[in-house]
């Protein structure tokens, strides 16, 4: 799909596509919007939606999806499918010829698509209007759209119809703002910047950029134009060498605030996911450690892994892991932004289905908690995530702590607390060691986080939280949690697009005087062993030390390969009977030596309760 693949995707394609040397271009750092005028100053008038909607669906459609995921019999596993074009080195005409046919439409409802996205409660939707392959599901009227010698025609839909129209309809009929993702790739135009990676040459064509940037805009003026209000364009695919300007960005956008004043770009337009040259950073598969402070953003995901269709690509997130990932973002600031890759007929994989109505039978109950809500206003939660408004904060419980109760790290009076499923019944509050302690029943995990609603005075007065210990004895210290001293180049490094299951961990320890620490609740004595999990890596070597009631456990990485996380015995604490009516204790993390470049990434240090 996205940008920011560039590195692993030059790879996959043995040179293909980004990796090309065009020195044509020289590009200098772009301004926001690059300079035009008409969108910094109107941006937080038109951002007024978006921020209130939190929840869009993502459509990826396309040619691509009657292959799904193979090819003349070949299956590629490569886990995005929507690439397919490349994965195999498929000349456009034959790539055209042969899926043509398979794009059937025999299931293709949008209507029921668009009932299904209301169902689930998202607010908008961005449809793949044209991906990299250059095919288009609007009936465009540029001449190379309409006839051309590569495939005969780069317009998809049916004669007599325009299947871009009949989508954004059918959600526009269901009160949803509408998107139009456009890919700035192009794999079949002859004067794209990929010309004749994957299409013969036989007429020695000199590609003319200039011309292909004419078509871009042409395209996006279609768009803007033809189809009524447009509510967002979510270009795609920018990289070092070409991006801004390389794509006519400046035309583009001088007249696109003049077509849809109204209108939201993405950033993509510009190289790199969290770029501010847009109205919105996009990560892709990854929520940002800290989110995006000072930016509006959007996570896209995936329900499997693709985000085109594909056949054999099942598997499919759980139902949980996909309500973690929504309110993670949403905690964070963000928007959340879930796909899905209907087939060549245009059906929607039942799997999606499923998840999408069991996401829809939550919001039901607990949409307040998401729709117009900003950022949680406490560090890390243990048990979950927050989100607030209005004087409420909302407590998204996804692990109910051991003792049935949540220490809530605020000073303000509290007016009201209960459950959003039942908010008539109100509960009660108690207070120890001077903070709110909120009870939590027992409930059905599978059906999504419990939302706790916590009404206070004024705005949150947050104090110094603590980690709780979980239902089976344990107390996970993660980097989530984690309070950095020092700093000196110390940081949360996160998940990315390459590896969205890639936990949050201390990074770039370089410095002795560097520290790490978490304030910790101990509720239960007896003797604890003490894990580690960390990314092994030959050039990350060195020695720590943790210091927690008075017992000091050092540990030494050694030097060892490894290509995912690995947790380790660091050895073990004992905790007597007086601790547990401590408030807090301190747990503290140093480093004794550092060999080689840093550290390795610390993910999270565990104390596991021993049985005797």
């Amino acid at each position: 799909m996205k940008t920011n693949f560039f590195k692993w995707k030059c790879a996959a394609a043995v040179g293909m596509l980004l990796c090309m040397t065009d020195v044509a271009i020289s590009q200098t750092k772009s301004l926001p919007y690059e300079g035009v005028a008409g969108w910094q100053e109107t941006q937080d008038k038109r951002m007024e939606w978006f921020k209130e909607a939190r929840f869009g669906l993502f459509i990826h459609w396309g040619l691509y999806s009657a292959a799904g995921g193979s090819f003349e019999g070949k299956q590629y596993p490569q886990h995005y499918a929507e690439w397919i074009q490349t994965w195999g080195k498929i000349p456009s005409q034959k790539y055209a010829e042969v899926l043509k046919p398979k794009f059937t439409l025999r299931s293709f409802d949008p209507k029921s698509w668009a009932r299904l996205a209301k169902k689930t409660g998202m607010r908008y939707m961005v449809l793949t209007s044209r991906h990299h392959e250059g095919f288009s599901l609007f009936n465009s009227q540029q001449p190379y759209a309409l006839k051309n010698e590569v495939t005969g025609t780069a317009n998809l839909s049916p004669k007599g119809r325009d299947l871009y129209a009949e989508i954004m309809s059918a959600f526009r009929q269901e009160g949803m703002k509408v998107g139009a993702y456009y890919s700035l790739l192009d794999w079949q135009h002859p004067d794209s910047y990929e010309a004749f990676q994957l299409n013969p040459n036989t007429a020695n064509h000199q590609s003319d950029h200039e011309r292909y940037k004419a078509y871009l805009y042409g395209q996006i003026k279609e768009l803007a134009q033809n189809y009524g209000q447009l509510d967002m364009l979510w270009p795609d695919f920018s990289s070092k060498q070409h991006e801004g300007e390389a794509w006519g960005t400046k035309h583009i956008l001088t007249d696109l605030i003049k077509w849809q004043p109204n209108i939201i770009i993405n950033n993509r337009f510009w190289n790199g996911l969290e770029n501010k040259n847009g109205d919105i950073g996009t990560p892709e598969k990854y929520i940002p450690p800290t989110g995006l402070p000072g930016m509006y953003w959007e996570v896209s995901h995936t329900m499997n892994e693709s985000y085109g269709y594909s056949a054999h690509d099942q598997n499919w997130k759980s139902f949980p892991k996909i309500m973690q990932l929504f309110v993670e973002t949403v905690s964070k600031g963000g928007n959340f932004l879930l796909n899905v890759g209907p087939d060549g007929d245009g059906a929607i994989p039942e799997p999606a289905i499923r998840i999408m109505e069991q996401i829809g039978d939550w919001m039901k109950i607990n949409s307040e908690a998401i729709y117009g809500t900003t950022a949680s206003p406490f560090q890390a939660l243990d048990w979950g995530y927050c989100t607030q408004k209005n004087g409420k904060l909302y407590l998204h419980v996804f692990d109910r702590p051991a003792s049935g109760k949540i220490d809530l790290p605020i000073k303000n009076n509290i007016t009201a607390v209960y459950a959003l499923a039942s908010p008539k019944t109100k509960l009660k509050p108690g207070l120890e060691n001077g903070k709110p302690v909120i009870p939590v029943d027992t409930f059905d995990k599978g059906k999504g986080p419990k939302v706790i609603v916590v009404e206070i005075q004024g705005k949150p007065i947050v104090e110094e939280s603590l980690t709780q210990t979980q239902a089976d004895g344990r107390i996970v210290m993660n980097a989530n949690n984690a309070k950095l001293q020092e700093g000196k180049g110390l940081k949360i490094i996160g998940a990315h697009t390459h590896d969205p299951n890639r936990p949050n961990a201390i990074g770039q320890w370089k410095d002795l005087a560097d520290k790490t620490f978490w304030d910790i609740k101990i509720q239960k004595p007896g003797k604890y062993r003490v894990l580690i999990n960390y990314l092994p890596n030959p050039k990350h070597q060195g020695k720590i030390l943790l210091t927690v009631l008075g017992q000091k456990i050092s540990f030494a990485f050694i030097n060892e390969n490894g290509t995912a996380f690995k947790e380790a015995t660091m050895g073990t604490i004992e905790v007597s009977q007086q601790v547990i009516g401590e408030p807090s204790t301190k747990v503290l993390l140093q480093a004794t030596a550092i060999d080689g470049e840093a550290l390795p990434e610390i993910a999270s240090v565990t104390l596991v309760p021993i049985q005797e």
